[in-house]
């Protein structure tokens, strides 16, 4: 890398930490003093040691330089060449279903940041948070709020964060020294070596469960959601406390016959290549849903006789549907529609679906306030 392009990279760092400290003044000017230390003093760190990153596999699934870190775990490039049998059949499509049918083989990819969250404790429920590498406001408010690590009714509860790599080149530099800046702090990040797009959130999906076969088999219960959900981790401890973990569980806000989206016009639009007029098999939506850990390795089992499917809710019905998993529907999941700030019907959920950072603290204050008296009506059963 010559000397020019290495000052306008650190111009562009120390520009984008600006931005973030001007951000935290305007949002908690309480601790403004205490984040500029933080980020200014891993900066000096990060430009220390910035190195050019090696060759790269594809457009869509890169492996980046390494850089040193406790969590980081160094592995080499992996190469996986493109298949362009499919060519022809996504000619006229949107570039997303070319990249993906050219690189849905390829289904290994390195582990760059390994989360502690399943070491040292007998861990009941494990709460996994699929997140971008930039949504580093949503993980500070989960980690506030509902995902605070704790026992509850002696039931340990831990979280672990599953992040790609930036979809956009422009700030990926930056914006990876924050999440390993979070990686050190915190312990709770599953970093991959692949690009994010919105399919593939699925192979990051069998990533986990790969993962999660691997290090975390004594983990009795699994809560999977989206980085924009509001969960009342009190209510899945108490309803799961019923259940051996030892049994096929896989619970959430359930659709049945649902066919795939035939409107190009649409994200979730799906060619009859990639899957015919038949509807999908049963599945939790994506926003979250409960599985035990034996379901989650029977999932991961399943999951290498299946090609990878676009659609990652579906999938995870497909992979269920192979290892005769039967999914439960519970009122007690909200992955759409708006729910009204009710602290009394919030204390009766267990989760609810896209919700912004400010939203989820607005939620958290409410069922704090223990002033209000709430009519079993507003209450959602925990029993099926």
């Amino acid at each position: 890398m010559n000397i020019t392009a290495l000052t306008r990279g650190m111009k562009g760092i120390l520009i984008f930490s600006i931005v973030l400290i001007v951000g935290f003044t305007i949002y908690n000017p309480v601790t403004v003093m205490k984040q500029k230390v933080i980020i200014l003093s891993y900066i000096n760190k990060f430009i220390g040691h910035s190195k050019a990153s090696p060759a790269q596999t594809n457009s869509s699934n890169l492996t980046p330089g390494m850089i040193s870190n406790q969590s980081r775990v160094e592995l080499g490039p992996v190469t996986c060449l493109p298949n362009l049998s499919f060519n022809s059949l996504t000619a006229n499509l949107k570039p997303i279903y070319k990249d993906f049918m050219m690189y849905r083989h390829c289904r290994d990819f390195p582990l760059m940041l390994k989360a502690h969250s399943c070491e040292g404790k007998n861990i009941f429920l494990l709460l996994v948070v699929k997140s971008l590498a930039e949504n580093a406001d949503r993980r500070a408010s989960i980690r506030s709020t509902w995902g605070q690590e704790r026992m509850i009714g002696g039931a340990w509860v831990r979280r672990v964060f599953l992040l790609g790599l930036m979809e956009s080149r422009i700030r990926s530099q930056a914006v990876q020294a924050m999440v390993d800046l979070e990686s050190e702090q915190h312990g709770d990040v599953v970093q991959w070596g692949f690009r994010e797009s919105f399919f593939n959130v699925t192979l990051k999906e069998t990533l986990f469960w790969k993962w999660f076969s691997e290090d975390c088999r004594a983990v009795k219960f699994v809560l999977k959601g989206d980085d924009d959900v509001f969960v009342n981790v009190d209510n899945v401890v108490e309803y799961l406390k019923d259940f051996n973990p030892s049994q096929d569980l896989y619970v959430g806000d359930v659709f049945r016959n649902w066919y795939p989206m035939r409107f190009k016009g649409s994200k979730y639009y799906i060619p009859l290549f990639l899957y015919g007029n038949e509807p999908y098999p049963p599945y939790a939506g994506g926003g979250g849903y409960l599985l035990s850990g034996t379901s989650i390795m029977k999932l991961y089992k399943a999951s290498v006789s299946e090609e990878l499917f676009p659609i990652d809710d579906a999938f995870v019905g497909i992979c269920a549907r192979r290892a005769k998993i039967e999914v439960v529907t519970h009122r007690g999941f909200r992955t759409y529609g708006n729910i009204p700030y009710d602290p009394c019907i919030y204390k009766g959920l267990m989760l609810v679906h896209r919700v912004t950072p400010n939203e989820l603290w607005l939620i958290w204050s409410l069922l704090k306030d223990n002033t209000k008296t709430c009519s079993r009506l507003t209450r959602i059963s925990l029993k099926l």
